[in-house]
């Protein structure tokens, strides 16, 4: 680009080329990563047959739902390393036929500790794949499109829950006892066989960058290659390099603890959702339950769109902390009100859409200040280290369920407490970075792997 702007040619060159790139593969990775989230969260379904089968505590299901995120923690930057050798197409496809497999075995486990060790092994063959998504669309899509598009993919999150929770709600009240199983364990089975046969579709569909892909015509190649290399290049002019300095970055950590935050206040609902609402409405079947647990992502996917399309900014905080203090108010209105049905199912409903809107919101931060092979380890890390949340803040909440008796209004204070220091750690990060943003960087990937 010169100093008076692209040309209008090299615009419409750009736009037919984003065009094409979000028909062809955003779609593709959305799916992917709906499958990934139905088999994190399947869980919470499980759990109404392996209670009887185990003779789960409320603790005991806290430690079964979040030992998955141990192992993806532990694998996390190792994983976003590799597939920097690899390449995205092949490590995103490995990272599919391997969960997958693992899912599906989880239906045989003979007993909780086999459960157990499953689930970590999960997370491991998991680890990688939603920052190997993030680093991969930061290969595509400029800073102006970046925040739409994660945006987009991550509406995954809240679908995998409207898909997931009728879904096994059907599959514990049809297939129990079906060849000999219980309905828990085709839960598992069900969830598996997906993300085995996506992992060939990854494998087929998925290209590298704009350079090799043979669906972009030259003149579309060069058109968003030009913006992407510019945009890298001025993010990276005072970046230390590589790796090991994305690791050791205090803006980073600091994203770390604001993203891990973040997500303790927002696991909670992923995987307790269900018990909730079983206990505010007496008498719901399982599917019942699967409908009404799905409404309140339905309406977060709704809100995640269009936030997306409505947010521009590429580094701003401000957006997700407002949807951090929307989230703090309606989940005091929830535990305030969760013995009144439909006062607390709305207000949770409201929680569910700040919670997760503030997800992909917070993605414009750090892929505002990352670039070149140093956003991998980076992005990495801020995805493990914010994802130990999904161990510490489930767990938490079944621990306070046990102390109290089951009072689940009392555990609610697990997601308010750590909305309300998200807001505190990205306010104060915003308010330090506006005048000298810290840019990790590294030197480009070895010929073969990007281009």
């Amino acid at each position: 680009m010169d100093s008076v702007g692209p040309r209008s040619e090299d615009l419409l060159l750009r736009a037919s080329a984003l065009r094409k790139v979000t028909v062809r593969l955003v779609p593709l990775l959305m799916i992917g990563y709906i499958v990934s989230y139905i088999d994190r969260i399947n869980i919470g379904f499980a759990k109404f047959g392996m209670d009887k089968a185990f003779g789960l505590s409320a603790t005991q299901y806290g430690f079964v739902a979040g030992i998955f995120f141990v192992g993806y923690i532990l694998a996390e930057v190792p994983s976003n390393i590799v597939m920097t050798k690899v390449g995205a197409r092949m490590w995103l496809s490995r990272i599919l036929v391997t969960w997958g497999l693992i899912a599906a075995a989880t239906a045989f486990a003979p007993n909780l500790a086999t459960v157990c060790v499953l689930r970590f092994l999960l997370g491991v063959a998991e680890a990688g794949f939603f920052p190997g998504i993030i680093v991969y669309l930061s290969r595509w899509y400029p800073n102006s499109e970046r925040t739409r598009v994660i945006s987009t993919v991550m509406v995954a999150i809240p679908v995998a829950s409207v898909i997931g929770g009728p879904l096994n709600g059907w599959i514990l009240d049809t297939f129990d006892g079906t060849l000999g199983l219980s309905g828990w364990r085709w839960v598992f089975m069900v969830g598996g066989v997906p993300a085995i046969v996506l992992g060939a579709v990854f494998f087929f569909v998925l290209t590298e960058t704009p350079a090799v892909a043979r669906w972009l015509t030259d003149g579309e190649k060069a058109a968003l290659a030009a913006i992407l290399e510019a945009e890298d290049a001025e993010r990276s002019t005072a970046a230390p390099a590589g790796h090991r300095a994305a690791l050791r970055d205090k803006r980073v950590i600091a994203l770390c603890a604001a993203y891990f935050l973040l997500l303790c206040g927002a696991y909670p609902l992923t995987y307790w959702m269900p018990s909730v609402i079983k206990q505010a409405g007496h008498g719901l079947s399982s599917f019942q339950i699967g409908w009404l647990s799905a409404v309140p992502f339905l309406l977060a996917a709704i809100c995640m769109y269009l936030t997306g399309r409505r947010v521009r900014g590429t580094a701003s905080s401000r957006p997700v902390l407002i949807a951090l203090a929307v989230s703090v108010a309606a989940f005091l209105l929830t535990a305030v009100e969760l013995h009144t049905a439909a006062i607390a199912f709305a207000a949770i409903a409201v929680a569910t859409m700040a919670a997760q809107t503030a997800k992909p919101l917070f993605w414009s931060v750090p892929t505002g200040y990352l670039a070149g092979v140093g956003a991998a380890s980076g992005i990495a890390l801020i995805n493990s280290l914010g994802n130990a949340a999904g161990f510490v803040s489930p767990y938490a909440f079944g621990w306070i369920q046990d102390a109290s008796h089951g009072d689940t209004s009392l555990s609610m204070g697990v997601m308010i407490f750590a909305n309300i220091a998200a807001f505190a750690v990205l306010a104060g990060l915003a308010a330090r970075g506006r005048r000298a943003p810290v840019v990790i960087a590294g030197p480009e990937p070895a010929s073969g792997v990007g281009t």
